[in-house]
């Protein structure tokens, strides 16, 4: 009697997790793995949009690594995952240390560094252009103002500094979540192990470099990946900025593939971009967790 009554409680509790789960599940399949799944598909197709559509097997995915535009979009989004990762990371970890380290004026400096990030990136690429603007300008004002107008550019048409202007806005933009994510790790450790390190006569650098950096490990992971699955992703900041003009100089994939698909109106090609830039992602995030999770280990 009592193991048949245990049988049907866990049947019960079974049956309320499946409940509970099911709406999101069915909502993440609807509108996730539904249209990735279709996406894959019109990877292998020639299609318009509204004609009829021709099997063309990889015809799409060999023509990757032909076309100059894919090409020189692919590096252009490599160094911006490059410059993402170099910068947003330490920069992030640094501030979360300062803020957690200091007593003052701790709340409004951490939302002031976050603010940036629920902005829209739409909206921040358009500040930027004005910030950019040639003529009127402030970046090319404030350049003259201080006597260095040899270092003023057409910062949005000169190709020297063209990609590296476009990539600013987005580097800059999402300091403030990395921050708030090494911010909140940081509250997890005991305050003990500071107060330690202080008494042993360690240096704010040395707790940085040998307290914080190990014991935030695991968070710094999870940062790397986010940092880089949402490079491989950007699209809003040069989409307002330049269109990824002029021709590709400053376009992603996803600006490509956006190009591609309802401009030019070849899905199946955008369709293979937009498969690359999963499988590149999914690629990165799978070694990256097994390289540190064998690290871990032997560790």
């Amino acid at each position: 009697m009592c193991n048949r009554m245990i049988l049907t409680v866990e049947k019960q509790k079974r049956v309320a997790a499946w409940a509970f789960l099911l709406p999101g599940l069915a909502v993440y399949v609807l509108f996730v793995v539904g249209p990735l799944l279709f996406s894959f598909y019109l990877s292998v197709v020639k299609w318009n949009g509204v004609g009829p559509r021709t099997f063309v097997a990889l015809e799409n995915f060999l023509r990757l690594f032909t076309s100059s535009q894919f090409i020189t979009s692919f590096w252009n989004t490599i160094k911006l995952t490059g410059v993402s990762v170099a910068i947003q990371i330490p920069t992030a970890l640094v501030l979360a240390f300062l803020l957690y380290r200091s007593t003052h004026g701790t709340k409004f400096f951490r939302a002031l560094i976050f603010l940036p990030v629920v902005i829209s990136p739409i909206a921040i690429g358009f500040m930027f252009t004005i910030f950019y603007n040639s003529e009127l300008g402030l970046l090319n004002t404030v350049l003259d103002t201080l006597g260095l107008a040899a270092l003023k550019r057409q910062w949005l048409s000169d190709p020297d500094v063209l990609l590296g202007a476009v990539m600013a806005p987005q580097v800059w933009q999402f300091i403030g979540l990395h921050m708030v994510i090494h911010f909140a790790a940081l509250q997890t450790i005991p305050e003990e192990i500071f107060e330690s390190a202080h008494m042993d006569g360690a240096s704010g650098l040395q707790v940085f470099f040998r307290l914080v950096i190990p014991l935030l490990w695991e968070v710094i992971q999870i940062t790397l990946v986010l940092c880089v699955t949402g490079s491989l992703k950007s699209f809003g900041h040069p989409w307002i900025m330049t269109q990824g003009g002029p021709g590709v100089r400053s376009s992603y994939m996803t600006v490509l593939m956006f190009r591609v698909a309802f401009l030019e109106r070849n899905f199946g090609f955008a369709s293979a971009i937009t498969t690359a830039i999963v499988v590149m992602a999914l690629l990165f995030t799978v070694v990256f967790r097994r390289v540190t999770r064998r690290e871990s280990v032997e560790y």
